[in-house]
């Protein structure tokens, strides 16, 4: 579990960046556009469910929110960041909308500014940050109709299985080859057989998870969501749905980038099974029971 400093570092972070995050959702921004791939997920996922109230908890500059808005969603957005909440709310008033549909909060407490509970909320970058993503399921689901829907990204554990780096030691050692449960000579040969294959591997301590930041977050596991996050914050699965995907292990990116970029691209399928493995994120659709 993160500590209350390092959630701070997190959205302190993203605050500084408040008035360039918006290239995050350009094709030309010099960099992977997961976050435009994500966006196209929830778009699809909000026509097809037709909402009329959408929350959009986590706002961050107000991309995604300005785009629900002129999709012509009854549309409201937060963040923790005071930065963001400002670069947000010049954002909706220059779209033509009411900075008043932009508020600061948490997203573990939060109030909702209408009287009603919203149709949708989504989170397109937020969740897997706060210090517990079930207690910030079940306080988000409280500000959402019965029978309604949660759309919300997580970070991929299973993504390590194919990044062969320290992270896909990390994950062997801990979840598949029973690392814990060896001693002696035989564990000392098993972390010296991985610390030859993953150099910057950390056999003392393996190492905390990171993102491109170095901010802390959760990793999940797509294929144990409902039973991990779902059923203990009253929800059901209705879809999963991958993006961000690595044509090749992500060192590539670092010494071929524009090929990786290209070949990556050609992957971005939110239904291909391989995302399983070679996506880093995957969407949730939820549906609260």
């Amino acid at each position: 579990m993160r500590t209350g400093k390092e959630l701070r570092e997190a959205y302190v972070e993203f605050g500084s960046e408040a008035d360039t995050y918006d290239r995050n959702y350009r094709l030309d921004a010099g960099r992977y556009p997961d976050h435009v791939y994500r966006l196209r997920i929830f778009e699809d996922l909000l026509t097809k469910i037709k909402p009329t109230t959408v929350l959009d908890a986590g706002c961050g500059s107000g991309v995604p929110l300005v785009t629900f808005l002129k999709a012509g969603y009854d549309a409201y957005g937060f963040d923790r960041s005071p930065e963001m909440v400002e670069e947000t709310q010049k954002r909706v008033k220059n779209s033509g909308f009411e900075e008043t549909r932009v508020f600061h909060g948490d997203l573990d407490t939060f109030e909702r500014p209408i009287a009603k509970p919203f149709d949708v909320a989504c989170g397109l970058g937020a969740v897997y940050y706060t210090p517990n993503t079930v207690t910030t399921l079940r306080h988000i689901a409280t500000h959402v109709k019965d029978d309604g829907d949660l759309i919300f990204s997580l970070r991929n554990e299973l993504f390590s299985l194919c990044s062969q780096n320290e992270y896909s030691a990390d994950y062997l050692l801990r979840n598949i080859f029973s690392i814990a449960n060896t001693s002696g000579k035989l564990r000392d040969d098993v972390l010296a057989f991985f610390a030859e294959r993953y150099p910057k591997m950390n056999v003392a301590k393996l190492f905390e998870n990171v993102d491109e930041r170095a901010i802390k977050s959760h990793l999940h596991n797509p294929v144990t969501v409902q039973q991990d996050l779902l059923t203990p914050s009253g929800l059901r699965l209705e879809g999963l749905y991958y993006y961000h995907f690595h044509a090749l292990p992500p060192i590539f990116e670092h010494t071929h980038q524009s090929e990786f970029y290209d070949l990556s691209a050609q992957c971005e399928d939110p239904n291909d099974w391989r995302g399983v493995v070679m996506a880093s994120c995957f969407v949730v659709h939820a549906k609260k029971i």
